[in-house]
C-alpha cells in the first residue's frame, strides 16, 4: 500500500475512533440526564409524603430508590471519566437539561394560554346567560 493510501486509512480510523467516541459520550450524557431527571422526579415524591408512623417504610424504600439513582450516576460519571470523556458527558447532559426546560416552558406557556382562554369563554358565556335572563 502506498504511504498516500496508509494516510487514508489512518485519517478513517481516527474519524470513526471520534465518531464512536461522540456516541458514546452522547449516549452517557443522555443516561446521565434520565437518571438526574427521575431522581429528581422521585426526590418530590419522597417529600411530598406525609411523616408518619405508617409511611415510614414506604419512605424507607423510596430513600433506598433514591440511594440507588446516586449510586448509577456515581458510577457512570465513574466510567466517564475512566474513558476520558467526561467533559463530553457532562455537554450532553446539560444540553438534555436545557432541551426539557425549554421544552417545559413551551408547556407552561401553552397552558397559561388554554387557561386564559377558557377564562374568556367562560366570562363570555356568563355575559350571555344574563343577557338571557333579563
Amino acid at each position: 500500500m502506498t504511504e498516500q493510501g496508509q494516510n487514508l486509512v489512518g485519517q478513517i480510523q481516527e474519524q470513526v475512533q471520534q465518531t464512536a467516541q461522540d456516541f458514546y459520550g452522547d449516549s452517557l450524557g443522555a443516561i446521565k440526564n434520565q437518571l438526574a431527571t427521575h431522581r429528581s422526579q422521585l426526590q418530590e415524591i419522597v417529600e411530598m409524603l406525609p411523616e408518619s408512623q405508617e409511611q415510614e417504610g414506604g419512605r424507607a424504600q423510596l430513600e433506598q430508590l433514591l440511594d440507588s439513582y446516586e449510586a448509577l450516576e456515581s458510577s457512570l460519571d465513574e466510567v466517564a471519566q475512566e474513558q476520558g470523556l467526561q467533559e463530553a458527558v457532562n455537554q450532553a447532559a446539560q444540553q438534555g437539561q436545557e432541551e426539557a426546560q425549554e421544552g417545559a416552558q413551551q408547556a407552561t406557556e401553552q397552558a397559561e394560554e388554554g387557561a386564559q382562554q377558557a377564562e374568556e369563554g367562560a366570562q363570555q358565556a356568563t355575559e350571555q346567560a344574563e343577557e338571557g335572563a333579563q
